[in-house]
């Protein structure tokens, strides 16, 4: 099965999921997958809120969502990156900060539902390429 491509045109700022790049079926901006890096995003199950999608915001801008077991790549340029995610009502998340560059291109996170006695939090853990799935 081929990869597919979480991208936000850069015109019209519609988020989606793309084969390859080419152009924003919206706007007609050209999108590009060939970025140097790569953040793979994995979802772990959870019974709580398995219907809601995680929202995915990289430097506050929103990136889609990532559903129950379902994997999204984002291609990213070489920089620092803080991700935060969010889930319907729950809005707190340990944010992540990570830096893409020619010795670390591939960011692999992990992100799960910690519930709390009054509010859940949206745990993104960076892990090794090796622990996610296909």
């Amino acid at each position: 099965m081929a990869n597919k491509y979480r991208v936000k045109c850069p015109g019209c700022g519609e988020v989606m999921d793309i084969l390859a790049s080419g152009t924003c079926p919206k706007c007609g901006v050209m999108l590009d997958v060939n970025q140097p890096g790569m953040l793979k995003i994995y979802r772990m199950g959870n019974f709580v809120g398995s219907a809601v999608g995680y929202g995915i915001y990289i430097n506050d801008q929103p990136c889609g969502h990532v559903g129950d077991r379902q994997t999204v790549m984002i291609p990213l340029p070489y920089g620092t990156y803080k991700l935060h995610m969010t889930a319907g009502m729950t809005r707190k998340c340990n944010d992540l900060t990570f830096t893409v560059s020619p010795e670390d291109r591939l960011i692999c996170v992990k992100v799960h539902l910690k519930m709390g006695f009054i509010q859940n939090t949206l745990v993104p853990e960076r892990v090794d390429p090796s622990t996610m799935p296909e």
